[in-house]
């Protein structure tokens, strides 16, 4: 019997580290999509809510840092914008463990606990994320599609702080969104391979 809790162990440990690294580059290789696509999407930390519901709060962060790091080194992308990484993981986190105490006896996380992630982490990302592009970059992203997207609204609005602010928030909405649905077909089929061995 302790042999066997040992391999299981073991065999989470394996997967946990292999998962977490196959995201981070998932992340990487999801920001360089998101510049050869016209659609305004970040998609730099698409795979970050699958790791935190399917390893814990530890490897989400690690995901989020680690993905980061590396669009910052080979991406050009700030390092400053590395609380909106974090702050992905952190709300995951608590999302799923209120789902988690709220229904015991459910042994699957739900696909709105994964929206309502998707959504929090969106309003976030928005928040820190325009704050420090008004503030250091003067509203400009350095993502075409999404500077685009701003600007359309500038010629509208005037303000390009507001444009920033809206802009960021409909593209951050649209791309967590879309990377909570991601990730929760992967939780999905990671557990239906594995049989709930890694829930």
């Amino acid at each position: 019997m302790t042999n066997k809790k040992s391999y299981s162990s073991v065999s989470q440990i394996i997967f946990i580290v292999l998962f977490t690294a196959s995201s981070i580059g998932i992340n990487y290789l999801g920001d360089l999509l998101a510049g050869l696509i016209a659609f305004p999407l970040y998609l730099d930390s698409v795979m970050t809510i699958a790791v935190t519901a399917l390893c814990g709060l530890i490897p989400g962060l690690i995901c989020a840092v680690a993905s980061n790091l590396l669009l910052y080194i080979f991406a050009n992308t700030g390092i400053i914008f590395m609380p909106c990484h974090i702050s992905t993981a952190v709300i995951a986190y608590f999302v799923f463990r209120a789902e988690r105490k709220n229904h015991p006896k459910e042994k699957l996380l739900s696909s709105s606990s994964f929206m309502w992630a998707g959504f929090f982490a969106a309003l976030s990302n928005s928040i820190l994320g325009d704050t420090m592009s008004a503030l250091f970059y003067k509203a400009n992203t350095s993502i075409p599609q999404v500077d685009n997207a701003v600007q359309g609204i500038y010629v509208v609005i005037r303000n390009l702080n507001v444009a920033a602010y809206i802009g960021g928030t409909l593209t951050n909405l649209v791309d967590k969104i879309i990377s909570a649905a991601i990730c929760y077909a992967v939780y999905r089929l990671i557990l239906r391979i594995t049989k709930n061995t890694f829930h």
